[in-house]
This record gives structure tokens, C-alpha cells and sequence, in this order.
């Protein structure tokens, strides 16, 4: 099964022509309420945060009129869209306990051609939580983004089965092969659009968005210096670090390498791009920190705290959205010592 690759295919856009077709479940607005738009960021495992976001928007039952994500943000979206409650996303984030888990789920290239891995695992395993769901059967609408190489544009996927989109829009570029669909060739929607917020309003009718970005702004990388892309730590013990100095050389990911200077080069694209959908945003939720990568999968908790943060944050601005006052709850800030994570608008 292929997605429907044209981007102004009939299928949400029916929802954004008539609210009271904006899709079943809890999280649809009530007639007459204030119908808001989630748009969700990409930043590998610190994207792990949306889930912290989703349980405080969840917990305070903020409804959700459509969602749109990318890369990491259209796998957390794709799942909680299709019906996933929060402590399922949770449970589903601590599956990779440990850095052994997550390389069980790499599939090498060899030779590393067209990126290093393949992704097929990655993708196999959330289908085993979608199975072979479309994004018709979603509870809400959901659009994902990728980035098309052939056309070198952005492209929206909003029909078809989940699994080969949210593949697609997550595939980090030298690091995973382009995924091929119809004949084209799709990779990270980052690339193109790192944070979705126009998107949101060009195809829906909506009162307000709420922005979670993940990624760091300006800002964060003054103040957190190299800490934001960390270099790798000296090991104790002598034979490991003997050995990471003779594979150096070939290491594609080494810091310095190849891979670490693409990387840096397309988060700086990735930044001003985010920063600018900031300022379009209602609400900006901004649940970053120092001293995180994109595959530091294995500390889902603290990434999820850091969601759950600022969004409790978030709240007053969120209820005023929705025209009314916050309710007085006393919230568990266990990521207090943490780096400061923010709310509002992305610096300019």
C-alpha cells in the first residue's frame, strides 16, 4: 500500500470545510469551543518531550483539533492520533531502556551508500503498534511532513497508511537511506519544515496553534555553548578508548567527522526555520535543554519530565485559548534541575 502523494487530496480537507466533521474521539472540541491545532516538532529522542506535553494537554483535557508532525514528532502524532493515550506512548518510550535496545533496531548498509541504515526496523516496530491503520481511521486529522529529494520541497502526507509516511518524515538524512514511495524519494521532513505551524492553518480552520519545538533556539545554543551537539566523553577504561581512536578515522559519526559537520550544517538551516514557525505559533511550548542528542533514546524519562514541565507551564496561556482561567493544581516540577526549558515565542 502506497500513501496518496498528492498534498491537496480531498480527505482532511473535508474536516477543515465543516467543524463538526473534525474527526471522533475524546480529544475532538465541542460545538462551539475553540477548535486548536497541535503541531509537533522533529529532534530524534528529544522529541520524547511531545509525549510530557501530550500528558499534561491530556490530563487537562485540552482538546486537540488536528495534529501535524515531523519526524519525531510524526511518530509521536501518528500514535497518539490513531488512539494511543499518553501512558501508552510512555510505555511504549520505555521499551528502549537501554543503547543495546535501540542499535537491535539499526539495519546497517553495507557499504553505507546511501546512508547507514535502512530504517526498515525502526519502521516495522512502530507498525507493531499501528498495524496497517490509514490516516482515515485516525481519532484526529493528522498531517506528516517530509522532505521530497526529487522536487526538494516539503510534501504532506494526509492519506494512506501511517507507517510509510511516519517513516519517510523520520528518515535523518546520511544517517538513514531516502525511503522510496511511487517512485520518489522522501527523507527527513526537518529539512524542509522542522515545525509545521503554517501548515496547521493552511489546511484547517482554527482558532489558535500550540507549538511544541523541541529543537534549540539561538538562545539555547549561547547558553548551553558545544553542550547542545555533545562531544564525545574520554572512557575509563584504556582498551575502549584505544579502540574509538583507531576507528576514528572511519567513523562517519565521530565528532569532527563527515556526519557530525552535515549535521551541525542542517540544524543551523533547521533553527531559523523552526524559530520563524515560532512566531506564527498562539502558544509556544519550548521543552529543551543541555546536554542531549538525538539518539539518547534510553533516558526517555528525563525527556518526557522536560515535556511535562513546560507545559504545566504553558497552562495559563493555553486556557486562555480557550477563554478561561487555570485551574489551581499544584504540579510535581521533578525536572526542576534541569535546564531551563521556556514558554512563549522563539527568539527572533
Amino acid at each position: 500500500m502506497n500513501p496518496n502523494l498528492n498534498p491537496s487530496s480531498p480527505g482532511w480537507m473535508r474536516n477543515a470545510e465543516d467543524p463538526g466533521m473534525a474527526g471522533g474521539g475524546a480529544a475532538t472540541p465541542a460545538p462551539g469551543q475553540p477548535r486548536i491545532g497541535l503541531a509537533l516538532s522533529g529532534g530524534g529522542a528529544r522529541g520524547l518531550a511531545h509525549v510530557g506535553v501530550l500528558q499534561v494537554l491530556e490530563e487537562h483535557q485540552i482538546p486537540l483539533a488536528a495534529v501535524a508532525g515531523t519526524s519525531m514528532g510524526a511518530y509521536v502524532g501518528a500514535l497518539h492520533a490513531s488512539g494511543f493515550n499518553t501512558q501508552d506512548l510512555e510505555s511504549l518510550a520505555r521499551e528502549i531502556k537501554d543503547r543495546r535496545t535501540l542499535l537491535r533496531l539499526m539495519d546497517p548498509i553495507f557499504p553505507p551508500t546511501t546512508g547507514l541504515i535502512r530504517g526498515m526496523k525502526i519502521r516495522r516496530h512502530l507498525e507493531r503498534s499501528l498495524g496497517a491503520r490509514t490516516f482515515e481511521e485516525l481519532d484526529i486529522p493528522l498531517l506528516i511532513v517530509a522532505t521530497d529529494l526529487d522536487t526538494m520541497a516539503a510534501h504532506v502526507f494526509d492519506s494512506g497508511p501511517l507507517g510509510p509516511a511516519v517513516h519517510a518524515s523520520a528518515a535523518i538524512p546520511g544517517v538513514c537511506a531516502p525511503v522510496h514511495i511511487d517512485g520518489r524519494r522522501f527523507t527527513d521532513g526537518g529539512a524542509a519544515e522542522p515545525l509545521p505551524v503554517g501548515l496547521l492553518r493552511e489546511r484547517f480552520k482554527l482558532d489558535a496553534v500550540i507549538a511544541v519545538n523541541v529543537l534549540p533556539n539561538s538562545q539555547d545554543v549561547l547558553h548551553c555553548k558545544d553542550l547542545a551537539f555533545v562531544p564525545p566523553k574520554v572512557h575509563k577504561n584504556i582498551f575502549i578508548r584505544t579502540v574509538n581512536y583507531l576507528l576514528r578515522p572511519v567513523n562517519l559519526l565521530a565528532h569532527g567527522n563527515v556526519m557530525d559537520t552535515f549535521r551541525r550544517a542542517l540544524m543551523c538551516a533547521q533553527l531559523g526555520l523552526a524559530e520563524k514557525e515560532c512566531r506564527s505559533a498562539d502558544v509556544v511550548i519550548h521543552p529543551f535543554f543541555c546536554e542531549s542528542t538525538w539518539f539518547d533514546f534510553e533516558n526517555f524519562d528525563r525527556y518526557i519530565r522536560a515535556g511535562r514541565r513546560a507545559a504545566e507551564e504553558a497552562l495559563p496561556q493555553i486556557y486562555a485559548l480557550l477563554g478561561q482561567s487555570t485551574p489551581n493544581k499544584e504540579y510535581n516540577h521533578e525536572n526542576s534541575l534541569l535546564e531551563p526549558s521556556s514558554v512563549g515565542f522563539c527568539a527572533a
